[in-house]
């Protein structure tokens, strides 16, 4: 018995001549734009350090916080508390901070932190108030990596093997790829 032929849709398809084939150029993808550089001076997350102006009194509570911290005496939401406030005032016993967020503020975490200034001989008492921050831990901090971070990016720039690579082989350092130790 024969079989009837298959219809032409489907036959074999042969290749396409050469002349139909083109080769297309491979894009290089460009440089990231200006809004997804780092800018110089700002912090990453949020921009911390964004207002940032030391006071006589961030020069003592900036160290309390981090010897709490260290010594885990403060842990989760109170040293988050701790950080992200600032000293207003000291007058004897009686410290007064201010955060700029109002749920840090909370009864449980004032009174857990109020403990560990005592327990470290500092504060018998503290009072929390809500408002504008300009100088705190947290954003001490933000500064301190900003600067090792412009360190450290200056150290590769520097180099010479580094400077040789970028002139001789159009070499480019990644944004972001540099990290201060």
């Amino acid at each position: 018995e024969t079989l009837p032929a298959a219809p032409a849709s489907a036959q074999a398809v042969s290749a396409p001549p050469a002349a139909q084939v083109r080769t297309l150029p491979v894009r290089t993808p460009p440089e990231p734009g200006a809004r997804l550089q780092a800018q110089p001076g700002a912090a990453s997350a949020g921009h911390p350090a964004r207002g940032y102006t030391a006071t006589e009194e961030g020069d003592v509570w900036h160290p309390v916080v981090q010897q709490l911290a260290a010594s885990e005496a403060i842990t989760a939401l109170v040293r988050e508390l701790a950080l992200q406030s600032q000293l207003v005032a000291r007058d004897g016993g009686h410290w007064l901070l201010r955060v700029e967020r109002e749920s840090l503020n909370q009864p449980t975490a004032r009174e857990r932190l109020r403990a560990a200034l005592e327990a470290a001989g500092h504060a018998q008492q503290i009072s929390v108030e809500i408002g504008l921050v300009i100088d705190s831990p947290a954003r001490r901090n933000a500064v301190a990596e900003q600067e090792r971070q412009r360190v450290a990016l200056e150290t590769v720039l520097g180099d010479p093997f580094v400077q040789a690579m970028v002139r001789d082989h159009d070499a480019k350092i990644v944004p972001g790829s540099v990290k201060p130790l």
